[in-house]
Formats: structure tokens, sequence, C-alpha cells
């Protein structure tokens, strides 16, 4: 189970970390509204823990964006403030269940081991092409059933080949629609992306990412 806190105390969040490792899951921490956004917007996590008061954004505000956004990640939300219309507009706004600082670290425990409990188990999401395999929930490939770990840019640019089968993509065009307006400031990052995937992708016959000379790239399978 992989876990998001964003909490801006150092100490709490260091805290809130080590405890919630020591009981098995894999977390993430994020100091500030902003940074704690842009990861759960961007990755997948079976529950996201926030305190209400964050620099740049708000816990409310993350909240409200994740679930315009479509984001159904339970979501703890956590404060030093425990007036009754405080939780009332944290609930409201989506949050799945609310904890008063200070806490006792057996409570938020029991509070997470019953949200993750109540989750309903979202079917997986499969992208396939040959033998391989893009399970696009846990951001993993597969190829004869060997799982390969990608990094989020590696993930972008096969699940856009692996989407588009046979086409030929330019790098610009990879630049444009697989990754943020920053990476395309970067002359060799599509090579780059392509070397690395070979790498893990093309390790048995037929090789599926090709090269179409002064043309880009595509997955064929002939």
């Amino acid at each position: 189970m992989k876990l998001l806190v964003i909490e801006d105390d150092k100490n709490i969040a260091e805290a809130l970390g080590k405890f919630l490792k020591s009981n098995n899951y894999v977390v993430d921490v994020a100091s500030d509204g902003e940074s704690g956004f842009n990861l759960a917007d961007n990755n997948d996590y079976d529950l996201i823990i926030t305190d209400y008061l964050l620099p740049k954004i708000n816990g409310q505000e993350i909240i409200s964006r994740l679930r315009q956004n479509g984001n159904t990640t339970p979501i703890l939300a956590i404060s030093v403030c425990d007036k009754t219309q405080n939780k009332i507009n944290l609930l409201n706004r989506g949050a799945d269940d609310y904890l008063a600082k200070p806490f006792f670290f057996t409570e938020l425990q029991a509070r997470v081991g019953a949200m993750l409990r109540r989750r309903k188990p979202q079917p997986k999401k499969i992208l396939a092409y040959n033998d391989l395999e893009l399970d696009l929930s846990s951001h993993e490939a597969t190829r004869s059933g060997q799982i390969i770990y990608l990094t989020t840019k590696e993930f972008s640019l096969l699940k856009l080949l692996i989407e588009n089968p046979e086409i030929i993509f330019s790098k610009q065009a990879i630049n444009e629609r697989a990754w943020d307006a920053a990476s395309s400031l970067i002359s060799n990052v599509t090579e780059a992306y392509i070397l690395k995937l070979r790498t893990k992708i093309d390790f048995k016959k037929p090789f599926l990412i090709k090269t179409v000379p002064g043309r880009g790239y595509k997955l064929d399978d002939k």
C-alpha cells in the first residue's frame, strides 16, 4: 500500500512517515500544498493524509482540486482546528475522514486501516501490444509475464506508443504529447528515454520499439 503524507511541520512529517513505514506502508512526504497536490494528481496512491494549514495551497483546496479532477483516492484530513464547521467544510469538499491534532498514532493507524478496508478494489486497466502489457493503475509493464518497473517519463512515453501502435511519432510530437513543456526544451530527452525503454522492453525478439530514420519512433512487432 502506498500513502502520501502532506505536512509542513518537519518533525510531525518525519514521525508520521517513520510510523507508517514501520507498519509496512510505502510513504511519500510533501512539505507544502503545491508539491503535495502535484504528487497526488500525477501518481497513484492508496490513501492521502493532508494537513489543513499548509504553505502555498491549503488542505481544503488540495481536496477540492483532486475531487474536481476525478481523483477518488481516500483522503484523511488532519488539523489543529477542531471546530465543527472546519470539519464540515473539509468533509463537504471531499475528505473521507477527519482527525484533530494532537492525536495518537494508534488512532491514526486505526483510521487508515478502516479507510483502506472500505475502499473498493479498482479494476485493472491494461493496454496490450504483442506480449507487452502496460498496467495504467500500477504504472508497471510486463513482457512475457516479466515485470518491468518504469519511471514517470518512461511510462508516459510507452503509454503514447502502445495506445497508437505502428504510428510514427516525431521527437516534437513525443515532447508535446507525452511530457510537459519543460521537457521539450531538452533536445536529446527523447533519444535518452527511447534508449532507456529499449533496454527495459526489448530484451527479447521481436524488438518492439522501432526507429524510422528521419521521422521518429513507433511501436511495431514486424
